[in-house]
Formats: structure tokens, C-alpha cells, sequence
């Protein structure tokens, strides 16, 4: 059941990261930066979670980007390349907020692919 829900999550994010990826290319003036936003977040937490669920980790309580992550750097020292201190929202629970800067959303996008590749690669953890 865990792969199964890992696999959806799976599934989720990598829709919602092509969606950011193709908004993200529009001209700046057209692009909506909340949209990017909005798809990267939720992508990155669905990766990590994800991860989690497919090593039968526990999801931390309230589920946040950053304690997701620091839950799957205890399994695997690669998560440790990844930096989300610029992301302003990784304390949050809630998807209230949005950032609506093409170059902050566009970093967004950039680690969300990052986490990506850590996540699904089943290379051995280091």
C-alpha cells in the first residue's frame, strides 16, 4: 500500500512539475509566477513524501517541506545538496503564500527538479 501511495505522489509531482517547467518558459511578463510557485512547493513535498513512504518512514507532524526534508536526510546524505533557505516557505503547513518573483519561483523550480532526481534515483544512499 506505502508503494502505491509513494508511486501516486510520484505520479502527482511530476504533473505539477511539468506544468511549472512549461509555465516558467512563457515570456516574464506572461508567466504566472504564483502557478510556478504553487506547482514546485507542492512537488517538492510530494517527492519527499514519497521518498518517506517508499524507505516506510513515518511522515513528520505538521508536514512541512523542511522537516520532510530533514527526515529524508537521515536516510540518505544526498538530500544534504539540497538547499532550501532561500525558499521562504518551507517552515509552512498551509499553501498560503507565493512568491512573484520570476527568479525566486524560477530557483524554486530549480530545486524542486533537484529533489526529483535524489528522490526517485534508486542508486544506493551514501
Amino acid at each position: 500500500m506505502r508503494q502505491q501511495n509513494a508511486d501516486l505522489l510520484i505520479q502527482e509531482a511530476d504533473q505539477l512539475l511539468e506544468f511549472a517547467s512549461h509555465e516558467i518558459e512563457r515570456a516574464e511578463e506572461d508567466v504566472a509566477t504564483h502557478a510556478v510557485c504553487f506547482n514546485s512547493r507542492q512537488s517538492i513535498v510530494n517527492y519527499l513524501s514519497s521518498y518517506l513512504q517508499k524507505h516506510g518512514s513515518e511522515l513528520p507532524e505538521p508536514m512541512t517541506m523542511a522537516g520532510l526534508l530533514d527526515k529524508c536526510r537521515d536516510i540518505d546524505g544526498r538530500f544534504n545538496l539540497i538547499d532550501i533557505s532561500d525558499i521562504g516557505c518551507k517552515h509552512d503547513a498551509e499553501d498560503e503564500a507565493y512568491c512573484m518573483d520570476v527568479k525566486k519561483v524560477a530557483d524554486c523550480l530549480r530545486i524542486a527538479k533537484q529533489t526529483r532526481a535524489i528522490a526517485i534515483d534508486e542508486a544506493p544512499a551514501y
